[in-house]
């Protein structure tokens, strides 16, 4: 399902999948118990792990929290990051003339 996906969006999913499944694996946890943890089915945690996008955001917040993560998730555009945003506000801003009239 990631093959219909720009590259590094895939890459990107795939390698938060398997952070989720390392994580799970260093708490010693099957993936019926975090599917339990999270309101999930067992194939949805499957699907997690190997970063498949049809898996709704939610799942990967309830992910996150259990692993004590979610607060990061909001920083991920907070404005204050948004580079390309500052850059676009910076070169719409005309420097005022130094005369005055």
């Amino acid at each position: 399902m990631t093959s219909d996906l720009p590259a590094p969006i895939a890459q990107a999913l795939s390698a938060l999948g398997a952070n989720l499944r390392l994580a799970r694996e260093r708490r010693g946890m099957t993936i019926r118990e975090l599917a339990a943890q999270i309101n999930a089915s067992a194939p949805t945690v499957i699907k997690l792990e190997r970063g498949d996008p049809s898996v709704s955001m939610a799942i990967y917040a309830a992910a996150l929290h259990l692993y004590e993560r979610l607060q990061w998730l909001p920083d991920l555009v907070d404005p204050q990051f948004d580079r390309e945003a500052l850059r676009i506000e910076l070169a719409g801003i005309r420097p005022r003339s130094a005369r005055r009239r």
